[in-house]
């Protein structure tokens, strides 16, 4: 799954927020049940009553017995009402207890024995099967009805042993309006008339997958149909956006293609689907065989262009779990990652082969930071089933969990890697799995032995910590490598044993010497003809660490310049950054914000030119725009430039690029950073950005969310217009966003928000979240605390609540919207605006993953 909020890799990146779930909340079970019964097979035929939003179902289930004895199967199953239970089709008593359908065997069963279980029910689910229709607000809304089962939320439509450590068949049998398109797991068998106006649909999946995987998708939907080596492969988009379905979805047979050749094992399964549905819970969800998807991936073809890999990032990642996931399944929460983590090292995989090559080493940077800045993380393992008061759906599984891959690939080579990747998909299909298994067939097929590897990256928590310098000795023609691991040892967090290249330039070129760090403190000699211009430690930047490199600043500006991997780059610019009134550092930056050929490095020197605020560097950017096209860095150098106050021609360029500019993202950032300058006149110009239009009322979200960083409470009747019931979703989430920033001694306007706890629309609700723990009234803290408390919360949600409430409850009378919040919390509310931006923006389009944000965000928690 990705997350929605996805630290959000990427946008997963914005998840980090997802904390912890309270007692009250039934956390996920940790480890695996025991198994009285073997569920094989599940006939699941369902109805809908879309005035009451009622499920009306009737399930039969064939099961085998595994203990010898039992007496009673229980099936879970929660707000549903239970009609009738048979038992190989004679009339059996039954009983609904604590979460559970108890049903009572004629006589104490014997192991092999065999039974069908049929099961008539009806409910309104309050979790798990979503109903989304048209109402007096949002009366063009296209019908549609879908499922989403992970982690333990099939049970609320559907009662059925719901952990993953089983898998069974299934027939689903879906009734519908005739003008309605079904989607289910496995291959379509039929479609036939029901009468009354109805069509009855009927889907098999011959291949066995875990419950939380059974997916319907049901509703008012355009469908785009390809092939890949003449298995299907779908798109569905609400009723009238099916044209945005080829613009972000076409690369899915290539990467059906590569999958499948890189992994040396086919695609498993009947079809592929992918149904983009609205409101969903997640970002996305990779039921065996049909995905389901945000609808707000469909991004319109004017905005498409201008992100590097589109969606690419979320159907990969999806897409990827149909082997890690689907085909191999874990066998507890507690070993999520062989889920998340594979998905997260999948959708990179697909962006390293895909896109140039700097596109994969700039996301691994970038994701290696972001996990270290989500300081909850880093005591945590990848392993772990102590999570009844946080959650196993972390940055840990997704962002942390992708990088392990990573860096495993690289220590023991491809071949063997991907030798020991088909050697578990192979031994394991069709199961479920844990951490072991995966380490045993690597063993297995490379005769390597990994269990140092796994023993510190996922079982042990943290990363390496590291404090480097070195001397030349002239006489010796040597360095001294002196390397210190600076992580504090405690809990789960040990020393590392690390390879590492180092590489050493001198005049007379580059030479790189692989050494093994595994000490607390140690020195490396390596030759050098003469004194080294440049030095680098973990050269590219293959393992998971973060680096205190104490060197001299002419060797930065070498390094910026000369170093031939994004990563060394990137560490020099962020290095020479912290020197924010050295002319020399500055220049450099803006030289490579001019020339380097990673677009990566440049928007990075444009992000730190910005964070100086010298007058050099206001220049600087605005020499680059005039030269830059391409939007994902344009954007990046407008966003910049909103640090500058008080710059005249800074202002000037601003308020043209959000007039007039070729990049939609550029005009974007231009009215934030209107909004951040609090430019003459900046709530006349915001107020006129809002009333235009633009693909995706792309310029409308942006001036509404610059009104939030403007602080200007005059803004808030306009927001108040725009977070109104009616308008459309993506808008009032923005809308929501600023209007929780202003205006702060208001309670009425907290209230307003807190209001929107309840609404249907879960975007809203995040928004509203996200919002209430922005403004730091902790006078929302009950609303909050009364919602975490509701039957309805998805997987995502309860965590997020959890998050923003430890927010409110941090520091009282400071932090955002403190009296005494001073800089800090002025820093925080910004970063959680760029959080929300990120989540806005995936939900528009997706990390946050990133996920995500698999990154996959650290989502649920």
């Amino acid at each position: 799954m990705l997350k929605t909020l996805k630290c959000a890799a990427r946008a997963a990146t914005a998840c980090a927020v997802l904390l912890t779930m309270t007692s009250a909340m039934r956390a996920d079970e940790p480890f695996a049940r025991n198994k009285d019964y073997d569920l094989q097979h599940s006939k699941i035929a369902l109805k809908f009553d879309l005035e009451q939003k009622k499920v009306i179902g009737d399930v039969t289930h064939t099961l085998s017995i595994l203990k010898e004895g039992t007496e009673k199967i229980w099936f879970d199953s929660v707000g549903l009402t239970i009609q009738s239970v048979t038992v190989n089709k004679a009339a059996a008593k039954f009983e609904s207890k604590d979460g559970r359908l108890i049903v009572p065997l004629a006589s104490a069963a014997k192991t092999g024995q065999k039974f069908d279980v049929e099961i008539k029910y009806e409910g309104k689910p309050t979790k798990g099967l979503y109903f989304i229709l048209p109402d007096k607000d949002y009366p063009d809304r296209p019908k549609q009805v879908w499922t989403q089962g992970e982690s333990e939320d099939t049970r609320y439509y559907l009662p059925t042993y719901d952990y993953p450590n089983d898998r069974l068949t299934t027939e689903t049998i879906l009734t519908v309006p005739a003008a309605w398109i079904t989607v289910a797991n496995g291959k379509l068998i039929g479609v036939t008339d029901a009468g009354n106006g109805n069509k009855t649909w009927t889907w098999r999946e011959n291949l066995p997958s875990s419950t939380y995987l059974i997916t319907v998708v049901a509703g008012e939907f355009d469908e785009v149909k390809e092939t890949w080596r003449g298995i299907p492969v779908t798109y569905y988009a609400p009723k009238g956006r099916g044209e945005r379905l080829k613009v972000n979805y076409s690369r899915t047979p290539q990467m059906l293609e590569f999958f499948s050749k890189r992994l040396g094992v086919d695609y498993p399964w009947e079809k592929y689907a992918q149904s983009m549905v609205d409101d969903f819970v997640a970002g996305g969800m990779e039921n065996s065989s049909a995905t389901t998807n945000t609808s707000t991936s469909l991004t319109h073809e004017k905005l498409a262009h201008e992100y590097t890999t589109g969606e690419d990032p979320l159907i990969s990642h999806e897409l990827g779990h149909q082997w890690f996931g689907d085909l191999v399944t874990c066998k507890d929460w507690g070993n999520i990652w062989l889920n998340e983590g594979f998905a997260t090292f999948m959708e990179r995989l697909w962006v390293e082969h895909n896109f140039p090559k700097d596109q994969i080493e700039y996301e691994l940077w970038s994701g290696a930071r972001d996990w270290f800045e989500n300081e909850g993380l880093y005591g945590k393992p990848i392993v772990r089933h102590d999570f009844d008061d946080s959650s196993e759906f972390d940055g840990n599984a997704y962002n942390k969990g992708g990088w392990v891959l990573m860096m495993l690939r690289h220590e023991i080579g491809e071949e063997a890697f991907y030798a020991g990747l088909k050697h578990y998909l192979e031994t394991n299909r069709g199961k479920n799995a844990v951490t072991a298994d995966l380490t045993r067939a690597i063993e297995e097929a490379t005769h390597i032995n990994v269990d140092q590897f796994f023993s510190q990256w996922v079982y042990g928590a943290g990363a390496p910590k590291f404090d480097v310098s070195y001397s030349y000795d002239d006489a010796k023609h040597k360095i001294s490598l002196k390397v210190k691991q600076a992580q504090k040892l405690e809990g789960k967090v040990g020393i590392f044993r690390v390879p590492v290249d180092v590489e050493v330039a001198t005049v007379a070129g580059a030479k790189t010497y692989p050494i093994i760090v595994a000490k607390a403190e140690e020195a490396f000699e390596l030759p050098a003809e003469s004194a080294p211009v440049m030095v680098l430690f973990d050269k590219g930047g293959h393992v998971l660490k973060s680096a205190e490199f104490h060197k001299e600043k002419k060797e930065w500006l070498y390094q910026l310049k000369n170093a031939t991997e994004v990563a060394d780059r990137l560490d020099a610019v962020v290095e020479l950054g912290k020197s924010k009134e050295d002319g020399e550092a500055i220049a450099s930056i803006g030289d490579a914000l001019k020339n380097d050929k990673a677009w990566g490095v440049r928007a990075t020197a444009a992000d730190t030119l910005g964070a100086t605020k010298n007058p050099a560097a206001a220049k600087l950017l605005l020499e680059a725009l005039n030269n830059t096209k391409e939007p994902w860095v344009r954007n990046r150098i407008v966003a910049a430039l909103g640090n500058f106050k008080d710059n005249a021609d800074v202002l000037t360029k601003v308020n043209s690029i959000a007039k007039q500019d070729d990049s939609y993202r550029a005009r974007a950032s231009a009215l934030q950073a209107i909004g951040k300058l609090k430019a003459p006149n900046a709530l006349e110009t915001l107020t006129e950005a809002v009333k235009a239009d633009s693909p995706d009322e792309f310029l409308r979200h942006a001036a509404l969310r610059a009104m939030g960083e403007l602080g200007d409470d005059k803004a808030v009747p306009t927001l108040r217009e725009w977070v109104a019931v009616g308008k459309p979703i993506e808008t009032r989430q923005a809308a929501i966003n600023s209007l929780a920033r202003l205006d702060k001694n208001n309670k009425e306007i907290t209230q307003q928000i807190a209001g929107y706890l309840t609404e249907a629309h879960a975007p809203v609700r995040f928004s509203a979240i996200f919002a209430l723990g922005t403004r730091g009234d902790a006078s929302a803290i009950p609303a909050l605390e009364a919602l975490l408390k509701s039957e309805d919360l998805s997987i995502e949600m309860a965590p997020t609540i959890k998050g923003q409430i430890a927010r409110l409850k941090k520091e009282p009378g400071k932090g955002p919207g403190g009296a005494d919040g001073g800089e800090k919390a002025e820093g925080d509310s910004a970063a959680m605006a760029k959080r929300l931006e990120r989540l806005e923006h995936m939900l528009q389009e997706v990390s946050d993953r990133l996920k995500a944000i698999e990154e996959k965000l650290p989502a649920k928690k």
